[in-house]
């Protein structure tokens, strides 16, 4: 099979949302959570998690490396960084893990993704209009973004020079091109491009694509989405369909407010009950027996015919309460993300287990997300459509039988979301 694509993906509902652009247009698409051991059979379009985000700085740069490698002997003729629309993460480190291995002309960064309302104008992200460093994402527990201006905040991690191409000055292609050699000329190759609309997307990568075949596209699920059209990577989209089933389990790891906000919506439905986990209780002695009256308290649910929502609660005193209670472990921020993780992903291993009939899964938080993935027997997934911008839904690749999951990025979607996919899951049409 032609190789077309390859994105590399630093969480797993960011690889997920961005490779399901491409399964949109028709090109078959697998979401791989390690790197295979043989290229032969790879789908045309192939999305690698390197789960950079959740990794130290140096590990996030190694992982990354090895992804870029992988995919430049497997032969795909297009290479896209998949970015935060947010800008958390190490996007500086991993741009330049790619550009070390495939040494590209240039490295075209335009992270916006209007349709969900987060926009690049003069360089600076802003979501809902707002400068990204004054939102909630400022205050993110492991990637807290303090910098709006993209250009400043990839010099400041990588001490490169990054070039803006600034949407007020691209009047036409010619413009467009002076700008760019003038930055090549002073040994430029990071290039960060405005985008307030979809259009300006599609234009500008589109002007990029005209000047140098030799380009690391790197973007988040925004341009992934017009990135086939301008590079006219298409194919006739194969039927795709949803086994309906008869219960959905949501699992909600994220501290997001938005996702707080939809997971709590979906609990408080009639046929949907909540489980609340009590994360300081991930730290105590008592964790094991906590987490066996989770489980029966799930199980309460199924055997009632409802669907059943295990999710963390989140509040800056919380937050803060649990960090202590890590620390005093001797666990980093990021351990006390991955035994959060872990933690929910088992209660749902378990209940997976002891109910056959549970097929349906929607997953939020992108580490929450993985693990869960991962213990159902998951080692990838293959894409099957988008539900809404951001939500895709896709069948898991070694599990030992068929498990549809959805997966959702924290701050995407409005109240319904969550409640929407699960009845997507179950096959109703109509919400209530």
């Amino acid at each position: 099979m032609e190789k077309w694509i390859a994105i590399v993906a630093d969480d797993l509902t960011g690889a997920n949302d961005s490779g399901v652009q491409l399964t949109e247009k028709g090109v078959p698409t697998s979401v791989l959570f390690d790197l295979p051991d043989h290229s032969q059979t790879l789908d045309q379009g192939i999305v690698i998690d390197t789960n950079g985000r959740a990794l130290l700085r140096e590990e996030a740069y190694k992982k990354t490396k090895e992804a870029a490698q992988f995919i430049k002997e497997a032969g795909y003729g297009t290479i896209y960084k998949k970015m935060d629309s947010t800008l958390r993460g190490h996007i500086g480190t991993e741009l330049k893990a790619m550009k070390d291995v495939f040494q590209p002309e240039f490295v075209f960064i335009s992270p916006a993704f209007p349709a969900l309302h987060r926009t690049t104008k003069d360089g600076i992200h802003y979501i809902k209009d707002q400068r990204v460093s004054d939102t909630e994402i400022s205050r993110d527990p492991k990637h807290p973004v303090k910098e709006s201006s993209i250009p400043t905040l990839i010099e400041n991690e990588i001490g490169e020079k990054v070039g803006l191409l600034k949407k007020s000055a691209l009047i036409n292609r010619e413009t467009f091109e002076q700008i760019v050699r003038s930055f090549q000329s002073q040994g430029i190759c990071y290039l960060v491009c405005d985008a307030e609309t979809e259009e300006d997307l599609k234009l500008f990568s589109k002007w990029m694509l005209q000047l140098s075949s030799k380009v690391i596209w790197a973007g988040s699920a925004g341009l992934a989405e017009v990135l086939p059209d301008v590079l006219q990577l298409h194919s006739i989209p194969a039927e795709r369909t949803i086994t309906p089933s008869e219960q959905v389990v949501i699992v909600c790891g994220s501290l997001s407010l938005t996702t707080q906000k939809q997971v709590r919506t979906a609990a408080a439905k009639d046929d949907v009950i909540g489980v609340e986990v009590d994360t300081l209780k991930i730290f105590s002695p008592l964790w094991v027996e906590a987490q066996q009256s989770y489980l029966n308290q799930c199980k309460s649910a199924i055997e009632e015919g409802k669907h059943v929502a295990i999710f963390v609660p989140s509040n800056g005193e919380i937050r803060e309460k649990v960090k202590q209670a890590g620390e005093s472990l001797g666990f980093s921020s990021y351990q006390i993300g991955e035994e959060i993780s872990t933690a929910l992903a088992e209660i749902v291993r378990a209940l997976a287990n002891a109910y056959h009939h549970l097929n349906s899964f929607v997953l939020t938080g992108g580490d929450t997300a993985k693990e869960t993935a991962k213990q159902l027997g998951g080692n990838g997934i293959r894409l099957i459509k988008q539900l809404e911008p951001g939500i895709p839904v896709g069948q898991l690749i070694g599990a030992s039988r068929p498990l549809t999951v959805v997966t959702k990025a924290g701050a995407f979607g409005d109240d319904d979301s969550i409640y929407r996919a699960a009845c997507e899951l179950k096959g109703d049409i109509v919400y209530e």
